[in-house]
Order: structure tokens, then C-alpha cells, then sequence
């Protein structure tokens, strides 16, 4: 089905149909259903689940890795979440922070405190890179943090929108896909990586980490934001995820999964989500009004599935 506005927002708002619908998306890694039709043209990760529905792309198996519930305990009445990636995290968590004090109060435990520390021009390359530590992880804990009210020790849950930013090569042609050698799916593996290992430094008291790559690309102006590169960042991803369940003692799993198709009539992601071109700005890239609406309904339906975020 085609996502609808306002309706399934407040459809979602709703625990028990959130949680059903985000259960439904995530499978025990090696769970594969039999007998389905192959494909190299990307299909939603979190689907595979009907007849004739692909099952794999290009070999890597669809339907997310679930890597299970993290503990997660408040301190002194607070659980901090914080949102960590580029500009398009940085819009989205600005619009999940202002509906979870709104529309989405009355679902969501009183002691979750969300705090938006994504920066804009930012993506996983600046986070893993010393020298921009002063305007993301350090300002977020000198600045951002207090302004919030929330202390270092209760930042309990990450939320990291994660890209490569350097999506191109020479001359500005977009890297190689999967599965050629030096793949943007292989990049941002190794990225992937290097972020799981500041984690621990920056955060001490971090219990868990929620990734989720990028949405549709297929709007982008640009080759280094399009299509196949932000399909196959969220297969490298799902893969990364099966072998770091944990890291440092950190639980890490999947946000919410943001990629879908154009709508046009065609499959939906997991969550009865497409893209319209007005779900973008200009550049096709960035979210609109309507994109980030939709992103944050995912983001909430997911985390619906924790006992530490709902009520």
C-alpha cells in the first residue's frame, strides 16, 4: 500500500499496531524464505516475504538482520538519545523531537529525552576523522547536551543516520557498485568500522546504537547521492550488522529502514513506504516536509518495539 497522510501517523501512534509493524520487518539472520526469485535490481531489504518476491540482490540476502532488544536503563530518570549523522539526520531528528513531545507524547515514556547532534555537511567520514571532533562529538557533549538537560552518563541510546559522504571518485563519477573492488558498498563497510570504535570513547554510558542508512536516492541530481549507491549502503549495513551485534559492549541493530522505491504502483519497503518527488527539495537529496513526516513515522513505529522507549 502507499503511505497516507495524516492518517497513518496517528494510526502509528497506536502501540500495539507500531510494534506489530516493525516486528514484521526484521528476521534471524540465515532466515531466509525458500523459493523466491532472485534479482540485481534493488528491492526493499525488508521485504522477501511474499510469493515471488525476491529473496536476494545480487546475492546478498534481503530482510534485515535482527540482532535482538538491548538493555537499556534510565539514570536518574533519563534516557538520552542522541542523533548523530549529516544534514538529512539532522532535519529528521528535528522533526522526530518536535512530534515526540506532540503527536507521539502519549506512546512514548516520559523519561526519554531525544537530542539532535547531527550537523549538516557531516556524514560518517567526518564523524570517524579526528579533526572534526570539535563540531560534532565535542560540541554535542559541551553544548548540546546541557542545553537538553541531560548529562554525559545518561546518554544510553544512539541514533546514527549513516552515509558515506565521499560517494565519488576522479572526476566526480560515483564509485564503483557492488560488488566491483572498491565499492561504496565496501567503503562504507570499513567506515562503519572506525564509527563503532570512537563510540565507546566519546560516549561512555552508550548501552545501544541504532543505524539506519540512507532513503531513495533515485531524486538525486547527483551520481555520488543516487541510485545504486544508497540501495547498496543499507545492504552493507544489514551485513555489518550480523557480524558486530555487539562492540566494545554496545548493542548495535537497525533503526528504522528508510529506503523505498518511487511510488509508481510499485513495491513498497516493509513499512508501506514510497517516495514521491515531493518527498525532496530541489536537489533531490534532502527531505521535505512530507519525506521527513514519513521518516519519522518509521523511526517512532521502530523504536515502538523497546520497552525503554514506549509507555
Amino acid at each position: 500500500m502507499r503511505y497516507a497522510f495524516p492518517s497513518t501517523l496517528r494510526l502509528l501512534l497506536t502501540s500495539s499496531l507500531a510494534t506489530s509493524l516493525s516486528c514484521s520487518l526484521f528476521t534471524a539472520p540465515g532466515d531466509q524464505p525458500a523459493g523466491l526469485a532472485d534479482t540485481d535490481q534493488p528491492f526493499p531489504l525488508d521485504r522477501a516475504s511474499a510469493a515471488g518476491e525476491p529473496a536476494t540482490y545480487k546475492g546478498l540476502p534481503l530482510r534485515l538482520t535482527d540482532t535482538g532488544a538491548p538493555a537499556v536503563t534510565a539514570v536518574d530518570g533519563l534516557v538520552g538519545v542522541v542523533c548523530v549523522g549529516m544534514s538529512n539526520a539532522n532535519q529528521e531528528c528535528a522533526d522526530f523531537i518536535g512530534r515526540v513531545t506532540t503527536e507521539y507524547a502519549a506512546a512514548v515514556d516520559p523519561s526519554v529525552r531525544v537530542v539532535n547532534c547531527a550537523v549538516g555537511g557531516h556524514a560518517i567520514e567526518r564523524w570517524i576523522d579526528t579533526l572534526y571532533d570539535a563540531t560534532l562529538w565535542d560540541d554535542c557533549v559541551a553544548r548540546k547536551l546541557p542545553a537538553a538537560g541531560l548529562r554525559l552518563d545518561q546518554v544510553r541510546v544512539l541514533y546514527h543516520k549513516a552515509a558515506d559522504q565521499f560517494t565519488t571518485g576522479a572526476g566526480g563519477a560515483a564509485l564503483p557498485v557492488y560488488p566491483a573492488a572498491g565499492s561504496d558498498y565496501e567503503n562504507f563497510g570499513r567506515n562503519l568500522d572506525a564509527f563503532a570504535g570512537r563510540v565507546r570513547a566519546k560516549f561512555p554510558a552508550v548501552q545501544a546504537v541504532y543505524t539506519s542508512s540512507r532513503s531513495y536516492g533515485g531524486f538525486a541530481g547527483s551520481a555520488g547521492r543516487g541510485e545504486p549507491l544508497s540501495y547498496e549502503e543499507g545492504h552493507a549495513l544489514n551485513g555489518w550488522l550480523r557480524d558486530h551485534a555487539a562492540v566494545e559492549g554496545v548493542w548495535y541493530g537497525w533503526g528504522p529502514y528508510l529506503w523505498a522505491p518511487a511510488c509508481g504502483g510499485g513495491p513498497t519497503n516493509g513499512g508501506g513506504v514510497c517516495y514521491d518527488r515531493a518527498d525532496y527539495v530541489s536537489d533531490g537529496v534532502h527531505p521535505s516536509a512530507s519525506g521527513t513526516a514519513k521518516m519519522s513515522a518509521l523511526l517512532h513505529a521502530r523504536l515502538l518495539r523497546e520497552a525503554w522507549y514506549r509507555r
